[in-house]
């Protein structure tokens, strides 16, 4: 049945895909593609459509299951932001402050871009989430809740 091989797939395949998503995310293309492909192999075994015209997007919204990236992408802002909000320690050590806040543009809540001098440290968690943390809209970041702030991100995202 459709509803096993799906619960299957949440609780073996994708935890293990999801392992340590909130600081690892690829940052190439490369990689991205191939943890996708996995879960578009895992959808098509799941509804046993393996039609090659078949529309793995439209698989994965009849299953409600969203990208990987942007599972990614919220684990990501969810550490983000109990490190901002509820860690000071380690809000001192990783995050530095802005050079400049615009009052027009940014929100009272933006992060210095720490320097990158490697492709390789710009894509890794502190510059990747901090980049996309600074362009979230001020009511979304200033949510100190950990749950609601979740709500509040996947609602913004979707």
């Amino acid at each position: 049945p459709v509803f096993l091989k799906l619960l299957l797939y949440k609780t073996h395949v994708r935890s293990k895909l999801e392992y340590a998503s909130s600081i690892w995310d690829p940052g190439t293309d490369l990689l991205t593609t191939a943890v996708e492909a996995i879960q578009n192999r895992s959808v098509r075994y799941i509804l046993t459509n393996y039609h090659r015209s078949a529309s793995v997007t439209s698989m994965k919204t009849l299953l409600n299951l969203p990208n990987l990236s942007s599972r990614r992408e919220l684990s990501r802002l969810c550490l983000f932001h109990k490190i901002y909000h509820h860690n000071s320690s380690l809000h001192q050590k990783l995050l530095t402050p802005p050079s400049y806040v615009s009052p027009r543009v940014d929100h009272q809540h933006k992060i210095g871009l720490p320097v990158c001098k490697t492709t390789t440290f710009y894509n890794s968690f502190i510059p990747k989430t901090t980049i996309t943390w600074n362009h979230l809209p001020s009511s979304v970041v200033s949510v100190t809740d950990a749950i609601m702030f979740k709500r509040c991100l996947t609602n913004f995202l979707s």
